[in-house]
């Protein structure tokens, strides 16, 4: 707070400084009167800035510096939008004008505030260079040499700087791309300061075997298909053969209460019974076995997806067969 009631002051110096030295000769009184009155105007907006900073309204004050920046243009004037620019996050904005300070020609006998000012510049753009984000959009689908047009925020990049990194603020951007003859494509990122982030988009052919991720023709194992399928089937079958299995059961308990048959009729009756409960009761068994193995390996699968071009899942089918002989696998891969 003290330092900026420090610079406030010495501005306010500066600006009584301009005023009483005369930097134009006047053509006539009327010229000399014009520019007295623009001297008074960013003196007050200067002061105006200060306040706002002081009440913490960083976007109040850099109208006001800009402004009075845009009368006087000198170095005490300019290095107050480059910080009030970084104050707001804007690096990109910030670093610019510190540049431009820093590179405001010497003029003799200038007052050492402008020298001060100069100097601050340079530092502070050595400062922001090392935080700008840098962000560099790769585009899938069409020849390299084919023109794209490719944006940032909606701003046009030239052709020749389309490929290379590009310096942004940190925080959240749209990029987008489009080409002759196909569709344009966009896709939302935040990046923070001093990241270096490749965004690629993908367009025409490209952008269907995009998964969205940025991993654009990541293709699926076949085996994440078979795996899950075989273990969703397993469930289904284990689930529909236990519950005919116990459901025998109980009527070999009707049939035999307490495992002792009381006729031969009853005996006769309830062996095929719980031969069938026994042999549902194994493959229900079976079904669920086969049911872990394979939701394995579809986990398995996933971490064994490649990048190559993914196939649609109707490409690859599986089933689980249960006949009179046993059960089985019937699909294709």
């Amino acid at each position: 707070m003290g330092s900026e009631r420090a610079r406030g002051r010495a501005r306010r110096t500066l600006v009584a400084w301009l005023l009483g030295v005369t930097t134009i000769v006047a053509a006539d009184a009327v010229a000399h009167a014009q520019s007295k009155t623009e001297r008074d105007m960013a003196r007050a907006l200067m002061d105006e800035g200060d306040a706002k900073v002081e009440k913490k309204d960083f976007a109040g004050a850099l109208r006001a510096y800009r402004a009075a920046h845009a009368i006087m243009g000198v170095p005490s004037t300019g290095i107050e939008v480059a910080r009030t620019e970084e104050k707001l996050g804007h690096l990109v904005e910030a670093h610019k004008a510190a540049l431009e300070v820093a590179n405001m020609p010497v003029k003799p006998g200038e007052p050492k505030p402008f020298t001060e000012a100069r100097e601050a510049a340079k530092q502070l753009a050595a400062q922001i260079e090392s935080r700008i984000p840098r962000l560099t959009v790769v585009v899938r689908g069409v020849p390299e040499s084919a023109p794209v047009e490719v944006k940032i925020d909606g701003a046009l990049l030239p052709s020749e700087a389309a490929r290379a990194a590009q310096p942004v603020n940190p925080g959240k951007h749209e990029v987008s791309a489009a080409a002759t003859g196909l569709p344009p494509v966009s896709k939302e990122i935040e990046i923070a300061e001093a990241q270096r982030l490749q965004v690629t988009l993908a367009l025409g052919d490209a952008a269907a075997s995009d998964d969205g991720s940025g991993n654009a023709g990541r293709r699926l194992s076949p085996l994440v298909y078979v795996g899950f399928g075989v273990g969703g089937a397993g469930l289904i079958a284990g689930a529909v053969t236990g519950g005919l299995s116990l459901s025998r059961a109980g009527t070999v308990k009707e049939l035999c209460p307490a495992g002792t048959c009381p006729t031969q009729a009853a005996l006769d009756e309830a062996t095929p019974v719980n031969d069938s409960a026994k042999t549902l009761a194994n493959v229900s068994n079976v079904a669920f076995a086969l049911a872990v193995v394979g939701v394995g390996v579809g986990v398995a699968g996933i971490f064994l997806s490649g990048g190559e071009p993914k196939k649609s899942p109707e490409a690859t089918s599986v089933r689980l067969q249960i006949g009179p002989t046993g059960i089985g696998l019937v699909g294709r891969f």
